[in-house]
This record gives structure tokens, sequence and C-alpha cells, in this order.
């Protein structure tokens, strides 16, 4: 624990994302998904990270994995 940030608390991470965080956040993903994939360069390991942040984010609003890749690649 020495080597941890002293801004760091250890109830930091209990706070959960609202609803419309999560959303919010969601289409953020989304977006930068949708730039990653169009670009020209190789980023794969940034479109798996994002991608599978993206599904997560979906399946807590509920959506199943049409919707989301629907959304994703749309």
């Amino acid at each position: 624990m020495a080597n941890i940030s002293k801004g760091y608390t250890a109830d930091m991470g209990a706070k959960m994302r609202s609803m419309p965080e999560i959303n919010a956040r969601y289409q953020q993903c989304c977006e930068k998904y949708k730039q990653f994939r169009n670009c020209s360069a190789e980023f794969r390991e940034q479109k798996v990270m994002i991608y599978s942040e993206l599904k997560a984010m979906g399946w807590v609003l509920g959506k199943s994995d049409q919707q989301i890749n629907k959304e994703a690649n749309f």
C-alpha cells in the first residue's frame, strides 16, 4: 500500500455510477470505437479494450449483444 498515491482512499471505488453516467460513457465508447475502426492505422489492442468496455456497459444497461454490435458498428 505504500506505493499507492496519497490521494487514494479505500472507499473511492465504492461509489457506483448512475445510469445516466453509464449511458453517457457508453455513447462515448461507441464513438471512440467507430473512430478506431475507421482509422487506417492498426490499433487492435485499443479497439479490443474499448469494445470490451462497451460490451460490459451495454450489459449493465440491459442491451443485447446484437444491439450493442449494431450501435458500435453503425
